[in-house]
């Protein structure tokens, strides 16, 4: 097998986990999913903590370490899952520069409204 069919078994591979995974959040494929899906603290080098919105407008809160499909949290609101989100970062004591929750303007409360789509990195 040449390189690039190597690479391209190894990206469909991945992204078929990916679309597994986006199932268990309720969407049919992970485009989908990854459009409701908002990056909030950096976990290590390659591994972070993110929040997605559900079809049923609860949100999920996940890490990528590892292989998908990822075990999720369910909570019921925005709110909760930030400030468990944020309780669990500093439990880790990780340095503030790895806390970035996208969708928001820098001066922004995170904690009082939900993350704008039109904001994300």
């Amino acid at each position: 097998m040449k390189m690039e069919q190597v690479k391209k078994f190894l990206r469909s591979l991945i992204y078929k986990n990916y679309d597994e995974f986006a199932k268990v959040l309720g969407y049919k494929d992970w485009k989908v999913a990854e459009e409701n899906t908002f990056y909030v603290w950096r976990l290590g080098e390659d591994a972070g903590w993110y929040a997605t919105e559900l079809p049923n407008k609860k949100w999920a809160v996940w890490n990528d370490e590892g292989q998908p499909p990822y075990s999720i949290k369910v909570f019921l609101t925005w709110s909760e899952s930030i400030e468990q989100l944020r309780k669990l970062f500093e439990e880790k004591g990780l340095p503030e520069d790895y806390w970035l929750p996208e969708g928001f303007d820098e001066n922004e409360n995170i904690f009082m409204k939900e993350p704008d789509r039109d904001k994300k990195m």
